[in-house]
């Protein structure tokens, strides 16, 4: 073999007839890239078989969404939005004040309240300070009384005095009592003219502007919270005995915009043990469909948005 290729390579060398030396030449390295020890080695590779997809075993359409849904917050009291301090889109934190609503009589109301709590402090005090001087009055006429310049009646009457005082003493303590925690009843309804974020998220609508004037429990904010995000699915009746909790699915991106975006590998978190009617699927001539939902989670987060429509195949 070697003598036929080194015979071979000195006929190339030599001047040839234009018609068949470019033929020649291709026709030389494609029989010693055959006879090479690489294109042996490559044609004896094995040629690896692709993995078996997973077997589809139940197919259901299904919303993206979070946990507990959107959380629509409503105004704890009646009055007229003074301050709107958020937007739409806007994250906020939990604790942030998202509106405020203006009450002048609330305010008043705590106002006189705190007065009051003066006054009754005031007392308090007027009356504490009487107590050491009626205990020293005592103690003399008991001394008096030992040394016979006094007698019993004097005594009781200075005792008297001042059980009257120790009592009026309580009764200040009580009043003091009373108006601070009339103050801290009052202040707690003035805190209900605040609107605040239960937790973080993301602001999704604001339904009120300033100077609306809005009653207790009337929607204000709708807000996103941040919590990972889920998929709700509607499994028809004719697949409920497939799928089971924790079974692996595939989820995708249920639109128009050309090829479904995969999002990634969820599996089922639990099952409802009732069914419901359809709402996103419905056939024609049998009018609703019985369906019941399944809720998934995703292995890691996905780059979705709450109320995108999928479609989830439940896999072995």
């Amino acid at each position: 073999m070697t003598f036929s290729v080194k015979n071979f390579a000195l006929r190339l060398a030599q001047p040839a007839a234009p018609r068949w030396g470019l033929g020649a030449a291709m026709l030389a390295c494609v029989w010693l890239s055959a006879c090479s020890p690489s294109g042996r080695e490559a044609s004896a590779e094995p040629v690896q078989a692709s993995p078996k997809a997973p077997r589809a075993l139940a197919l259901a359409r299904g919303k993206v969404d979070v946990e507990g849904g959107l959380l629509v917050l409503p105004a704890g009291a009646e009055g007229v939005v003074q301050q709107l301090k958020v937007k739409d889109g806007q994250r906020v934190q939990a604790g942030q004040v998202l509106l405020r609503l203006g009450d002048a009589a609330a305010q008043a109301d705590v106002a006189v309240a705190e007065s009051e709590e003066q006054l009754a402090q005031a007392r308090l005090a007027a009356r504490t300070a009487r107590l050491p001087v009626l205990q020293q009055t005592l103690t003399r006429w008991q001394t008096a009384a030992k040394q016979g310049a006094a007698d019993g009646q004097q005594v009781e009457e200075a005792a008297q005095a001042l059980r009257d005082a120790q009592s009026e003493q309580a009764i200040a303590k009580a009043e003091v009592q009373v108006a601070q925690r009339k103050q801290a009843q009052l202040r707690a309804l003035l805190t209900r003219q605040e609107l605040r974020a239960p937790e973080a998220g993301t602001v999704v609508r604001v339904q009120s502007h300033v100077g609306a004037h809005v009653a207790p429990g009337t929607p204000t904010v709708v807000l996103l919270p941040e919590r990972a995000l889920i998929v709700r699915a509607e499994l028809n009746e004719s697949f409920a005995s497939a799928v089971r909790e924790g079974m692996p699915a595939t989820v995708v991106i249920d639109g128009d915009a050309g090829a479904a975006q995969r999002l990634p590998a969820a599996k089922v978190l639990r099952i409802s043990p009732v069914f419901g009617v359809g709402q996103l699927q419905e056939d024609t001539q049998r009018g609703p469909v019985r369906v019941i939902e399944c809720v998934l989670v995703f292995d890691q987060p996905p780059v979705a948005r709450v109320g995108q429509n999928v479609r989830v195949t439940f896999h072995e």
